[in-house]
């Protein structure tokens, strides 16, 4: 490390907090951001199908109005994203 670095130690007394309230507050925000990036990729994905979960898009492969061989890489990266999101959830839950 430089010696203009910033450490954990150095914004938990800055800040008054211990180190372990500074590490959860920085483990939790970097989860949220994390989150908002899934939330936002799925949703880009959904609006691009016109549906609004996933449920809903497969309802339209079942239905033949999408094919799933033409979306196949969006519904393989949309179920990753749901997975994902429900991890992140999880996560923001044990945190807080």
């Amino acid at each position: 490390m430089s010696s203009g670095s910033i450490t954990i130690s150095r914004v938990a007394k800055e800040l008054g907090l211990s180190i372990e309230e500074a590490e959860r507050r920085a483990i939790e925000l970097l989860v949220r951001d994390e989150l908002r990036k899934v939330i936002a990729e799925k949703q880009l994905i959904l609006n691009k199908y016109k549906v609004s979960s996933f449920e809903e898009l497969m309802d339209k492969v079942e239905a033949g109005e999408l094919s799933d061989v033409d979306i196949h890489d969006d519904i393989v990266r949309l179920d990753y994203l749901e997975y994902r999101e429900k991890s992140l959830r999880k996560m923001l839950k044990e945190l807080v």
